[in-house]
């Protein structure tokens, strides 16, 4: 399966771990898949239809086969993370959901009882890191690691082949 990713990443409302920026040139994969269920309180760790844990848990699972040892996946005001590594700066992958066709199509009435079907929902997974300014100098210049952005993109890659190496996820052009 071939990904086109045309655009870079936002990831509205994260937080800036340790003081440092967020690298935003991470491509988002958008796809359709029935693997993932939603359970029906998911949302009221994150935010209203902000769904995506069962995406996150397999994510994790798929990483930890090649080798990293991802922290159990947690709740951000935006969807899911899933922790990859902690140091000398922080690997996450998020992920997460198109929620924009429920703001207009689900009354606050009907929220409390709704749960989308997953195999409707556009899912979305992104690869980023949280580094503050100094460690990104430190381990770049005086002990020869790669720098983050270097690492965004060797996770990235992994998650495209992931995604791409699995049939029941179809790519969905945004």
């Amino acid at each position: 399966m071939e990904f086109h990713l045309p655009k870079a990443a936002k990831r509205p409302g994260l937080t800036q771990a340790l003081g440092g920026p967020v690298i935003p040139e991470s491509p988002s994969f958008c796809f359709r898949s029935d693997l993932f269920p939603i359970d029906p309180r998911e949302d009221e760790e994150t935010n209203p239809f902000c769904y995506g844990k069962s995406l996150a848990e397999w994510v994790s699972a798929r990483f930890e086969q090649l080798g990293y040892q991802p922290e159990p996946v947690i709740p951000e005001d935006w969807g899911w993370c899933v922790i990859l590594r902690r140091d000398p700066f922080i690997l996450w992958i998020g992920c997460g959901c198109d929620r924009s066709q429920f703001y207009s199509s689900v009354t606050p009435e009907q929220k409390e009882s709704f749960v989308p079907d997953g195999r409707e929902v556009t899912w979305s997974c992104l690869v980023g890191t949280d580094t503050p300014i100094w460690t990104s100098f430190f381990w770049k210049r005086l002990l020869g690691q790669g720098t983050a952005k270097d690492q965004v993109a060797v996770a990235t890659q992994q998650l495209q082949e992931i995604l791409g190496s699995e049939p029941r996820i179809q790519l969905v052009s945004e």
